[in-house]
């Protein structure tokens, strides 16, 4: 235990005087405590660090409350009366003659003096007590000072680690759990969680969290219209409740029963991104807490930081989803496709192993715009990739070559063991557009080429494909003649 700043002064004050019992207390405003931090005192029934409820705690609540110094000369030499005035003595304490109580800064604390030795303190003796207590207040203000430093120190160093993580190569979602647990930290919370809601969604999930949370939580969705954290969503406002009610029904994070404390601090904080997404960062301690301004603006700052890095990291991501797969139809488009193939190349070539490469096209394709509208048109290609991609296994490459026209590699397989798929999507493109009215027959048409047989490169590969393809769609040719399944 750390010796108290304020021992010394109360030490010299008692010396002074004489005094029966020299005791500083600091009032503790969260918890209405009033905690002695100093003592000087020749009773068998004081112990040093006594702590007592603000509003039970005689003269000394008086004081407090009104802020103003009592003296009181020839106290009455009844046990009961001290206990009432005095009830941090715990037991009974005679003849005390008088005491003298004095408010120490802006209700931060109390300076109490009594005596056995005279019915109460001379005009001198007051002024000492007097100028010990402005010392006293100087001494709070000064560690205030020291307290706001070293908070100050402590954000600083806070935004420094979370700018050398942004700046420094680090994961995003190395970066997320960093967020949360750094925030947690300078706050002094147990629990700490970012929430995300995506654009148009009627629920919400954990991306990060600290170490404590269960992890259920992480691997489920909460709807908006239960629990704190879905009110924030919902209202899109900050909510700090200072006191969770444990027995208020609606005072649960995410699900009733879900075994977090409800006792203590809640805090959350949303921030809207231009995407349609919000993410909330929210707090929870099992204590009553109290920050500080310049400590809720670091967190309000970060958030805004960490929603910015958010926003581009979901741009980058749309970016590369544009730049990789067909927007109708979302698997890769001819580009992304091709460089696939390269690097499935080059891996076959290093393994001496084969693959196989298809082309598949619907046609006449283009005579669905004479009787159907685009929308459609364009669903229904959204759909048929969609079955193509459900029939085959999650190695084989899908690519969307034009409208009507999927590529699809098979990876470490022959084109003998590659015609059975091949045969099966032909099929599922023939039935896909049975039944549906005021379409004209389609049909599906089909080409491919091995590696190595066919060719050692894409140059050799791609030619021979579309040859291959545009001989099968020759309308003199029933059905695809050049290589019969």
């Amino acid at each position: 235990m750390q010796p108290s700043p304020y021992q010394s002064l109360v030490s010299l004050l008692s010396n002074i005087l004489d005094a029966y019992t020299t005791a500083f207390f600091l009032v503790d405003p969260k918890k209405r405590l009033l905690n002695m931090v100093a003592l000087e005192t020749l009773s068998r029934h004081l112990s040093p660090g006594l702590s007592l409820p603000l509003e039970q705690s005689g003269i000394l609540s008086q004081v407090h409350k009104v802020c103003q110094k009592v003296r009181i000369d020839k106290l009455q030499e009844s046990t009961q009366s001290i206990a009432t005035t005095l009830p941090f003595y715990r037991e009974g304490e005679g003849h005390i003659k008088g005491l003298f109580a004095v408010p120490v800064g802006e209700g931060a604390g109390v300076l109490y003096v009594d005596t056995k030795y005279g019915w109460g303190f001379n005009d001198k003796q007051q002024k000492w007590i007097l100028e010990v207590a402005a010392v006293l207040q100087q001494l709070l203000a000064q560690q205030e000072r020291v307290n706001q430093q070293i908070e100050y120190s402590r954000i600083a160093e806070f935004w420094q680690r979370m700018d050398q993580a942004a700046f420094k190569g680090a994961s995003f979602e190395d970066y997320c759990q960093m967020v949360i647990n750094e925030c947690s930290q300078l706050l002094g919370t147990e629990y700490g969680f970012l929430a995300l809601r995506e654009r148009g969604e009627d629920r919400y999930h954990l991306f990060a969290v600290t170490s404590n949370v269960p992890r259920n939580f992480i691997h489920q969705h909460h709807p908006l219209k239960q629990g704190l954290i879905g009110h924030i969503f919902q209202t899109q406002k900050p909510l700090l409740i200072t006191r969770l009610n444990p027995y208020a029904p609606e005072h649960f994070l995410f699900a009733s029963g879900e075994g977090l404390p409800h006792n203590g601090t809640l805090w959350g904080i949303p921030a809207p991104m231009s995407l349609g997404h919000t993410v909330v960062l929210a707090f929870l301690s099992r204590e009553i807490m109290d920050w500080s301004s310049d400590c809720q603006k670091a967190i309000t700052h970060m958030l805004h930081f960490f929603q910015l890095l958010l926003e581009q990291y979901y741009f980058k991501e749309e970016c590369r989803q544009l730049q990789t797969y067909d927007l109708s139809t979302g698997v890769l488009n001819a580009l992304s496709f091709e460089t696939q193939l390269e690097s499935n190349l080059s891996s076959a070539m290093q393994k001496s192993s084969p693959f196989t490469l298809a082309l598949l096209q619907m046609e006449p394709w283009q005579s669905l715009f004479a009787s159907l509208p685009p929308k459609l048109v364009r669903q229904w290609q959204l759909d048929l990739a969609r079955e193509f991609c459900a029939e085959l296994a999650s190695n084989i490459l899908v690519g969307q070559m034009a409208e009507n026209r999927f590529a699809f590699l098979f990876p470490e397989m022959t084109v003998q063991e590659a015609k059975r798929p091949i045969s099966r999507l032909m099929d599922l493109g023939q039935q896909f557009f049975s039944g549906k009215v005021r379409v004209p027959r389609m049909r599906p048409h089909a080409a491919w080429v091995g590696f190595p047989q066919d060719g050692s490169g894409s140059d050799q590969l791609w030619p021979l494909l579309y040859q291959r393809l545009l001989t099968s769609l020759n309308p003199n040719i029933e059905s695809v003649s050049s290589q019969n399944i």
